[in-house]
């Protein structure tokens, strides 16, 4: 990991947008990271550095949610997650990063454009749905083992629920919690970690806490239809930006 005036531009925002998105605030705004990140090193090398960091600001923002949280939306989710992660373990070699950002930002685009679309009828909360939720987070765990990007297929499944601000938040964290510590194992099976990516994710893990301490703060001042709003928003605009790149 080359310190220099790009790493500055691209690493630096990235680790702390990873951190904002860990805090439950606009968790597809992370999105970017990966590609940013890439300008500087190569994606097995970014994705290698992000995963020490994900795990440990997992456990700061699971111990702030620990009582705030759907038990029962949990028992359905993680389970199509670990699925989805094998799939990804097996078939990682066979997909170029842009091709994974294209079918996720396709997926956020269309799900965001629906949402401001028909706004008026998603005021009322859907009922969880097994094969909604299974097919949705058998993706998510696909995608964030492949290019840490399962933010908006779970928001996809999720944000529907319309649960309770906190609820949502800390159900999104306890998810990924369980997504990461999952994908662990299989990438230092892998190899694609080693010494000096994990002395690489402990330098940069302080910028992963500002992140977190960034997004806490803001969510408490942010009402409630107002931050489903941001969310949507959010993944409208980094959708839309990833289908840019992808098709330009």
């Amino acid at each position: 990991m080359e310190i220099n005036l790009l790493f500055f531009i691209t690493v630096v925002p990235a680790i702390i947008l990873f951190g904002i998105a860990k805090s439950g605030l606009g968790g597809s705004i992370a999105l970017i990271s990966i590609p940013l990140m890439t300008l500087s090193m190569s994606l097995t090398e970014a994705l290698a550095i992000i995963l020490p960091i994900l795990i440990f600001s997992d456990f700061i923002a699971m111990y702030r949610f620990r009582k705030e949280y759907d038990i029962d939306t949990l028992k359905l989710i993680v389970p199509s997650a670990a699925v989805g992660i094998v799939i990804g373990s097996f078939t990682f070699s066979y997909f170029s990063e842009d091709l994974l950002k294209f079918i996720v930002a396709l997926m956020g685009f269309l799900f965001s454009g629906h949402y401001f679309l028909f706004k008026k009828n998603k005021i009322i909360p859907k009922k969880k749905n097994f094969l909604k939720g299974s097919i949705f987070t058998t993706i998510a765990g696909f995608t964030s083992f492949c290019v840490h990007a399962g933010g908006t297929p779970t928001s996809i499944y999720l944000l529907p629920l319309r649960m309770k601000k906190e609820i949502y938040v800390g159900t999104r964290v306890i998810f990924f919690t369980f997504v990461n510590l999952i994908k662990l194992p299989l990438y230092i099976q892998l190899s694609m970690m080693n010494v000096k990516t994990i002395i690489s994710s402990i330098i940069l893990f302080p910028l992963s806490i500002l992140g977190i301490y960034i997004g806490f703060k803001l969510l408490k001042i942010i009402e409630e239809t107002l931050f489903y709003n941001i969310i949507y928003c959010l993944i409208f605009l980094t959708s839309t930006k990833l289908m840019y790149d992808f098709l330009i």
